[in-house]
């Protein structure tokens, strides 16, 4: 869908009405810790309505691994402020261990100044617990992408799943490949040792992080081998978010596990 060729363009009553029912809606979850800032020209008011986007970090009260029923109610709150208002919602969904410790925060020292300065905040600020750290090995930066990608994936599921079917299943399987070769990504940044086969972390995972539960990454690998099983999936919304669910569990697992375990060197703390 094309704003303004196949999809009305939101008018400047759209984008309050968005961010009145979703700031109601994230109040009445009362998920205690849970912290919604917007930020940038919407904030700002040099916005162009029917253009601009409502940008936004939607921070979890979790150590890594989101609480998916919770993020689950996020997304039902989503797809309702939606309704009706055509707004290009970009948003970073994130939890606040994740955010402490650095590494993989998608967000870099240029973002600091506007959350300081122009964030409005629902629910707790974290703004004082953010860690900026850049990356110290290329495989962070995909790691980075991809751990907020597939949590915004969910995040829009219940919107995607009733209003665009096809982004469902496209950012579903994106979020599969993305797994089947983060997690060999993730042991690579903990030896340096190269993996060629994306299931490589199968064999090796339980040794080196044997608090993983790995059979989500099993899953994976039994369906890309049977495409049937996978194409039949595809007709069962509910099992597919359960695979889904899991599949973001387990990659969010090694990262707790790997934060848990590398500790940053105390004379290369790129926090800026």
């Amino acid at each position: 869908m094309i704003l303004g060729y196949n999809k009305q363009r939101p008018t400047e009553k759209n984008y309050k009405d968005f961010e009145r029912k979703l700031v109601r809606g994230l109040s009445d979850l009362e998920i205690d810790g849970l912290s919604l800032m917007l930020y940038g020209s919407y904030i700002r008011g040099d916005y162009n309505p029917g253009r601009s986007d409502i940008d936004a970090v939607l921070i979890f009260p979790d150590n890594v691994i989101i609480n998916k029923q919770n993020l689950h109610r996020t997304s039902i709150i989503l797809n309702d402020a939606l309704q009706g208002n055509n707004i290009s919602f970009q948003v970073t969904v994130t939890d606040i261990a994740t955010m402490k410790d650095g590494r993989f925060n998608s967000y870099d020292k240029s973002f600091k100044e506007y959350f300081d300065e122009e964030a409005r905040i629902t629910g707790t600020d974290y703004r004082e617990q953010i860690t900026y750290e850049l990356p110290t090995m290329n495989e962070q930066v995909p790691l980075r992408f991809n751990l907020r990608k597939m949590r915004t994936g969910l995040l829009f599921a219940e919107h995607d799943k009733r209003e665009d079917y096809e982004a469902f299943l496209t950012k579903f399987n994106k979020s599969l490949d993305a797994v089947s070769r983060g997690s060999k990504q993730i042991l690579y940044i903990m030896d340096g040792e190269l993996r060629k086969n994306r299931f490589s972390a199968l064999r090796e995972t339980s040794s080196l992080f044997p608090e993983v539960n790995i059979a989500p990454l099993e899953e994976i690998n039994i369906l890309y081998n049977n495409t049937s099983k996978l194409d039949e999936l595809y007709h069962n919304p509910d099992e597919m978010m359960k695979v889904w669910n899991s599949t973001i569990t387990f990659f969010e697992e090694m990262v707790k596990a790997y934060i848990n375990r590398v500790k940053k060197p105390l004379y290369r703390r790129d926090t800026y």
